[in-house]
């Protein structure tokens, strides 16, 4: 075993998360000027969840599903019916069928995406100058102060 490979082994003699050498070998960081990793975006074929399910909830009528064999019979429609076709049959058999709060729920944040939620913010701004003069420091200081704080953390960055 390689000296570098102990050097990134915890107490149980595993890799932590990342130091393991095939770790990065596959990695390939995208080239400068590229938009994403996925220039091209989804592939041909690839299955696009949120129209999937609005097509199955657009072609079951409420009043005709008794059970999940109405579900399976729409997804004989489909010419490969996937295992998220099952998940998003058992979502709208449990959102129309049983009236279970939470499919209806999940069904809505799939659809037209969660709703925002306010965050309530109470920050106070201080002038660093009223900061220093009420530390008894002068302008020029607080700067020094400042600066060797700064420094002692990125010391304490670097050691993590």
């Amino acid at each position: 075993m390689a000296n570098t490979q102990k050097e990134h082994r915890n107490e149980g003699g595993k890799f932590g998360r990342g130091q393991h050498p095939n770790s990065k070998k596959n990695l390939q960081l995208w080239q400068p000027g590229d938009s994403s990793p996925n220039p091209n975006g989804k592939p041909p074929g690839a299955i696009d969840i949120k129209n999937r399910l609005i097509k199955m909830l657009e072609n079951i009528a409420p009043d005709k599903i008794q059970n999940s064999k109405q579900i399976t019979d729409f997804c004989t429609g489909i010419s490969q019916v996937t295992n998220l076709d099952a998940v998003n049959a058992r979502l709208v058999y449990s959102a129309i069928v049983e009236g279970q709060g939470w499919a209806i729920k999940e069904i809505f944040d799939r659809i037209a995406g969660k709703a925002p939620q306010a965050v309530e913010v109470d920050l106070q701004v201080n002038d660093w100058r009223s900061i220093a003069s009420s530390a008894g420091l002068t302008e020029e200081e607080f700067i020094d102060e400042s600066k060797l704080y700064v420094a002692e953390l990125e010391a304490s960055l670097i050691r993590e």
